[in-house]
């Protein structure tokens, strides 16, 4: 993901909503979001090209995970996949199920959202390795170092804060991540652009939705998957 906006803990309905842009190469491999069928109980789009994902659900411990990556900050292949972090944080399970923030420079560049057995966590390596605990609230990450001011992320954190006020559903933010603005949350492009819109929400009673909306080069729409689940 490359924008995304988290509201923890203050929306009277959905204690959990989590809203996004993920913004990749057209050519790079990707299987839509699904439920693992490898018993993990992830429920998640998948990279086809490193086997990990950018954004997921663990459908029965109620564990939510998304990862962006960090622009101008050149990839070494000989880092551990992104992804894979993702996929550990999810299962509990892994090398890095329980990282600590010397494990964070085994990655390329990222900046991380975790969720789950209550609390909320920031895990970044940019523009050094942290381990943060995140208060109830509205927060937003970019593909930017947490440090520095990026306007895409406050304008959807904005979008987010506004339908945490009016007490609103949370599946209008999708359009929001399509909509014409500037700062542009939506890359249109013809080689490199967003692949896909996401929305996670956990309501009071425990039940989730999870709702991906796919685009191909140029910004065009291919497809819509929306699953449900329910933690515990």
């Amino acid at each position: 993901m490359c924008v995304v906006a988290l509201a923890w803990q203050v929306h009277p309905n959905w204690p959990l909503i989590l809203i996004g842009n993920r913004d990749e190469f057209h050519a790079r491999p990707a299987a839509p979001l699904a439920a693992w069928d490898d018993g993990s109980g992830i429920v998640a789009g998948r990279d086809l090209l490193a086997g990990g994902t950018w954004l997921g659900a663990h459908a029965v411990s109620g564990r939510i995970v998304v990862v962006t990556n960090v622009r101008g900050a050149l990839p070494d292949p000989a880092k551990e996949s992104r992804g894979t972090l993702v996929v550990d944080l999810l299962r509990g399970d892994g090398r890095f199920a329980d990282p600590v923030a010397a494990d964070l420079d085994r990655f390329n560049a990222f900046n991380l959202f975790a969720m789950g057995d209550g609390e909320a966590r920031l895990l970044s390596n940019r523009p050094q390795s942290k381990i943060l605990a995140l208060g109830a609230g509205v927060h937003a990450l970019a593909n930017e170092p947490v440090d520095s001011p990026c306007p895409r992320a406050e304008r959807l954190r904005a979008a987010l804060s506004a339908v945490v006020d009016a007490r609103g559903d949370p599946e209008g933010l999708l359009d929001t991540l399509t909509a014409e603005g500037d700062p542009a949350l939506f890359l249109r492009g013809d080689v490199y652009g967003t692949r896909a819109s996401t929305l996670v929400a956990v309501a009071t009673d425990g039940s989730g939705k999870v709702i991906e909306r796919r685009y191909e080069a140029g910004g065009r729409p291919v497809g819509t998957t929306a699953l449900q689940f329910r933690i515990g």
